[in-house]
């Protein structure tokens, strides 16, 4: 049969996509040699890379090479460059997903991934399925990955923030909860845009130390507090504010609803919820919002939301869901917001 130029178009581009986790797998592969940290002071040659790195520089040339198309790095005449997508490849750098690339990487990874289809039929995570268990408990008896998954969820806090502060106003909040807090990241940016507020950071134990240090390290130790808990049983009291950065997406509905219902308990009559999530249904915003929901679906049994469920979950636990606000977060990060139903 002959293809016709919009067939064989489109016969190529499933192609790519037939192949496109190879690249997330070579991603992984340059995340493990370091390849962006070590091109940071120039050009190297494979052969450089390789040396420095341990690996065969044949098999590592065509790793570059590959990436090179894909626009991470440039292929240049003297060996290989960084493109300023790598510059998130490098450790330590503001954003960096050099953990992320580790996590999203690898054997485990690539395991979870393959039973994508068993997730699909059965309705179930393809952790529960692989470990017995949740995501996150799974991560915590698992030093490796929870040092992995920390640095990523701080990444992504910066990320989801970039725009979130010019996009909407905290000034009303005297006081900030923020519920599944992690490290501190999310609450340390708003509390130092709004100098007036306080905080309460609030996480599971083990965020503990890393909440502490980052609130240190910013000069907040006075105004935030740290506290540990388990959000599915109860949250700080008597806030006019309560956060959830991240947090939603990772539970179903009903989990969710259970959650946000504690907060409901918790919040004064005229507090706010807030809301920070890659909302589905946002114009714009690329495929990273329902990429996101894939890997929710794989590793916690969750989902990202679009607006109207977002509303259905927020009455079902007490709120009105006033507005969603959208900003420039490369994550198709929303701020979602709601106010308690009088009861």
């Amino acid at each position: 049969m002959a293809l016709d130029p919009a067939q064989k178009a489109a016969a190529g581009r499933v192609l790519e996509l037939i192949q496109m986790r190879l690249l997330s797998e070579a991603l992984y592969v340059a995340a493990s040699l370091g390849v962006a940290d070590s091109l940071a002071d120039g050009p190297k040659t494979a052969e450089a890379l390789a040396e420095s790195s341990g690996a065969d520089p044949v098999y590592l040339k065509r790793v570059l090479r590959a990436l090179s198309q894909a626009g991470m790095f440039r292929e240049e005449a003297d060996g290989f460059a960084l493109a300023p997508m790598a510059t998130f490849l490098q450790r330590g750098v503001e954003g960096s997903l050099h953990s992320a690339a580790l996590l999203f990487g690898g054997e485990h990874a690539s395991r979870l991934v393959g039973l994508l289809l068993d997730c699909v039929k059965r309705g179930e995570s393809a952790v529960h399925m692989e470990f017995g268990g949740e995501w996150t408990n799974w991560v915590q008896r698992n030093p490796e990955h929870a040092q992995l998954f920390n640095g990523v969820m701080t990444s992504y806090a910066t990320l989801a923030m970039s725009g979130v502060l010019d996009a909407y106003d905290f000034s009303y909040a005297s006081q900030l909860v923020d519920v599944g807090g992690g490290h501190g990241r999310v609450i340390a940016d708003i509390l130092r845009r709004y100098p007036s507020m306080r905080g309460v950071l609030f996480d599971m134990p083990h965020a503990f130390a890393g909440g502490q240090a980052t609130l240190a390290n910013a000069g907040l130790s006075e105004r935030c507090q740290v506290v540990s808990g388990d959000f599915f049983v109860s949250v700080p009291a008597g806030a006019d504010a309560y956060l959830l950065s991240r947090v939603l997406h990772d539970w179903t509905d009903s989990d969710a609803v259970r959650l946000l219902a504690n907060i409901r308990s918790a919040i004064v009559p005229y507090g706010r919820l807030i809301v920070l999530e890659a909302m589905l249904g946002q114009e714009g915003k690329g495929m990273y919002p329902v990429l996101s929901d894939l890997n929710m679906m794989v590793r916690t049994g969750g989902c990202e939301r679009t607006e109207a469920e977002y509303r259905a979950i927020f009455r079902a636990a007490g709120f009105e869901l006033t507005r969603a606000v959208p900003t420039t977060s490369p994550s198709g990060t929303a701020v979602i917001e709601g106010r308690p139903i009088a009861r």
